[in-house]
This record gives structure tokens, C-alpha cells and sequence, in this order.
């Protein structure tokens, strides 16, 4: 099946806990036993229920970032979360850190973005966007980006390893990594990949499943949350063009060590999206909020039962695209609007809001980059800034843009509006 949605999709797509938006249908999920579906072949194999977690570019001690220098490579950059600073990570006397001989500079494709694996570890899954090859590979790293090595390699396959969210993060369960991805390329089928790191074994877990899987959710235990949307295409229209329009959009529990595979819910939608519900899986929990009845629940995966929370949303906060950003203590917090939601008592309140960061002369809130339960890293602040980007050929250009720096804030002072921030470093990348 093409992959024909953007990921932007993904966090639009959603659930709900009572009412029925306009423009939209919500078909209940059918009782897990009548809807079970187990394929003939699955590459699974017999473990324990491991939970799933998972990967960071970040943890406590470092956040680590990327940039490109010129040419065909990648340059690692960590920001110390300690020490409160930001370099790259080479201890070589007199290094550029412009070419390969760098132990922290990558050709492209050989060793993209990293995640934090354990202490000592971290993580790439070589994603081929520079340039698209036919084989991926997955490299383990010491924590200073050093001593590369290629621990598992899967042929004619993509990886999707972005890491901006739960729902573009790959995963882990203490003994298998799991990364969403495709075969032969982005326009390819859609794979979830286990990947045994410790013997190189590698499957693909959805090569024998009936239902087409387009996108990842979320983990919640054991078990993931897979998205697949089922499309209809018009006819071209004056010019000779067509678009793909989602009639249906389901969500499924998956678990990697059976291939079980149930449906959670549908729902119907003439727009393709589901604008007026949210969905988000965070800290193993499953999220759900109304927007045009106004209230938030918490999905059971396993029984199918919904736990409410709050209820009698305002309807100032109603319309908007609900972006959520994360869960600060007991709060989802939303961008557009900026509402907050608290999960323990029901409290609904307008997100106190943050000096502006400009980039390039837009304004944004702060994002959020390393949740650390009781401390956030965000990027704090943003000044004027000329680089010098290298071209393909070796030519030199001058961009003037902005460039972000990095802060440590505590959550009660995000939640409050309140720029108590200690600066870590420049944000590269």
C-alpha cells in the first residue's frame, strides 16, 4: 500500500470519549474477541510481556543533536545537561570536525540521529534520506558518539526513525528494538521492524498481517497502538489530478511477541481528519478528548472501557487543532489554543504562556525537547545568526536565519508561565 498521508496526520487522527463531531461518525470498537485477527504467519516469537518504551535523543546527563557541515556528512553535537553546555564531542587536539577523520562527523546515511539506548549506549537507525539506499542499518554508539559499530542490517527496507514524538520514536522492550519503517523506500509497505541487537536477527512484523498499517500511535504495555486509513480515490478532476481522501480511520492494538492484532475503534470522516477529537498515547496511558462534547477520558486497551476525567470543556477552547505537546505532571498540555488539561482532578485552564521565542520572525511557545518528570529542556531564547552552508561542490553560502539556544526549566514554572530557565547551550541542527 502507498504511503499517500502525510505524518502531519498523525497527530489529528483520534479517538473520542462520548459525542459524535460534525462531519464525522464514531463506530465503537467491537468486543476484542470478535474482532481478533491473528495472521497465518507472524516472525514472532515466544518472550515474556516486556513493556515498551520509547527512545530519547535525550535523557538526564546529555541531549545530543545533529547538523550537516557540508557535503555528504553529519556532525554530532551534545548538550551537557550538567555541566550546562553544548560541543561537539571530539577530545582529537586541533580537529576541525569538518571531515571524517572527526570521530564525531558521519557520512550521511552511515549514522543519523541517535538515542539514548542505557547509559552507556546509544542508538542509530540509519534512515537513508542521504542518500535513499536499498539497506538500512542499525549502529550502536558509546555515549560520546564514538566507537561505531553496525549491529544489524535489514535489506531493501527504510527506516522512519524521527523521533519527534511516541508516535515517530522507535522502541524497546530491554531485549528487541522495534522501529517503524518501509520496504523498498517511502512509497513502499509499511514495516514494524524488531531488530535483536545482540545477534542481528531481524523481521518484519507486519509482512503476513491482512490489515495495511499506514502509521504508529503509540505503545501502551506490551503492545502497540498501529493507525491505518482506509482511502478512496476520486476521479481527476479538470486538470488531471487526484487526491486521496480517508474515509476511515482505525486503530489497532498490536502485540509484537503473538502478531495478535485488534481493532480499538473506527471512525468515519468525510474530511480525512478527525480535527474535533484527539488521541495521544503518553507514558503508557491512551488519551482521548472530545472537543465537541467536551470531555477527556482514558481508554482501557485491553477491556476496551473508557475512565472519564473531565468533563464540560469550555467552549472557548473548543476549536482549534489541538496540538498536544506532552504531559507536564498531571497535564496534557495543547497548543491551538493553549488549554491545559489536568488528568487527576478535571481542572481545565488556559495554559499560561511563556515569553515568545522568535524564529525568523515567527512567534512560538517553547518546545518541549527532554521531559524530565520535574524538569523540562525547552528552547529558551532566540538571536540573529549567519551561517556559512558548504554546497554539494564545495561552494560557500551565507543564510542569514535565527539560531535557538537550549534552557533547563522546572515543570511547575513552565506550567505557571514563570522563565525561570538556566541556558544549556546553542540548539543545533
Amino acid at each position: 500500500m502507498k504511503r499517500v498521508i502525510s505524518l502531519a496526520l498523525a497527530g489529528l487522527l483520534l479517538a473520542g470519549c462520548t459525542g459524535t463531531p460534525s462531519g464525522s461518525s464514531i463506530r465503537p470498537a467491537t468486543a476484542p474477541s470478535e474482532i481478533s485477527t491473528t495472521p497465518e504467519s507472524t516472525n514472532t516469537v515466544a518472550s515474556s510481556a516486556a513493556d515498551l518504551h520509547p527512545l530519547r535523543q535525550g535523557d538526564t546527563k546529555q541531549y545530543y543533536m545533529t547538523e550537516m557541515p557540508g557535503g555528504d556528512l553529519i556532525r554530532y553535537w551534545v548538550a551537557d545537561l550538567t555541566a550546562h553546555q553544548t560541543a561537539v564531542p571530539c577530545s582529537v587536539e586541533g580537529c576541525t570536525h569538518d571531515t571524517e577523520s572527526c570521530p564525531a562527523v558521519f557520512r550521511r546515511g552511515a549514522c543519523d540521529g541517535v538515542y539514548v539506548l542505557d547509559d552507556d549506549t546509544l542508538v542509530a537507525f540509519t534512515n537513508n534520506h542521504f542518500p535513499e539506499t536499498q539497506d538500512s542499518n542499525v549502529v550502536l554508539l558509546d555515549r560520546n558518539c564514538q566507537n561505531r559499530r553496525v549491529v544489524a542490517t535489514v535489506n531493501d527496507a527504510t527506516f522512519d526513525a524521527l523521533g519527534f514524538d511516541n508516535a515517530t520514536a522507535p522502541y524497546t522492550d530491554g531485549t528487541y528494538l522495534y522501529c517503524l519503517g518501509y520496504h523498498g523506500g517511502y512509497g513502499g509497505q509499511t514495516a514494524l521492524f524488531r531488530i535483536d541487537p545482540s545477534t542481528g536477527e531481524t523481521a518484519d512484523l507486519l509482512e503476513n498481517t491482512e490489515v495495511p498499517i499506514d502509521l504508529l500511535l503509540g505503545a501502551v504495555g506490551s503492545k502497540f497502538v498501529l493507525i491505518q486509513f482506509e482511502q478512496e480515490f476520486p476521479p481527476n478532476d479538470s486538470e488531471g489530478f487526484t487526491s486521496a481522501i480517508t474515509r476511515r480511520i482505525v486503530h489497532w492494538l498490536f502485540d509484537p511477541a503473538t502478531g495478535e492484532m485488534r481493532q480499538l475503534a473506527a471512525y468515519d470522516t468525510e474530511e480525512g481528519i478527525l480535527d474535533s477529537h484527539t488521541a495521544e498515547i503518553l507514558e503508557g496511558t491512551y488519551y482521548q478528548i472530545d472537543w465537541t462534547a467536551g470531555t477527556a477520558c482514558t481508554l482501557d486497551t485491553e477491556t476496551g472501557e473508557t475512565h472519564l476525567f473531565a468533563e464540560n470543556i469550555p467552549a472557548e477552547y473548543r476549536d482549534g487543532h489541538h496540538w498536544m505537546l506532552d504531559k507536564v505532571e498531571d497535564w496534557l498540555v495543547f497548543d491551538f489554543p493553549t488549554v491545559m488539561i489536568n488528568t487527576r482532578t478535571g481542572e481545565v485552564r488556559e495554559r499560561p504562556a511563556l515569553p515568545e521565542n522568535y524564529w525568523n520572525g515567527s512567534g512560538h511557545q517553547p518546545r518541549i525537547y527532554v521531559n524530565l518528570g520535574d524538569t523540562l529542556l525547552v528552547d529558551c531564547r532566540y538571536e540573529p545568526y549567519t551561517r556559512v552552508d558548504i554546497g554539494p561542490d564545495g561552494t560557500p553560502a551565507t543564510v542569514d536565519t535565527s539560531r535557538g539556544f537550549l534552557g533547563l526549566i522546572s515543570s511547575e514554572d513552565f506550567l505557571n508561565g514563570m522563565p525561570n530557565y538556566t541556558e544549556v547551550g546553542p540548539y543545533i541542527g
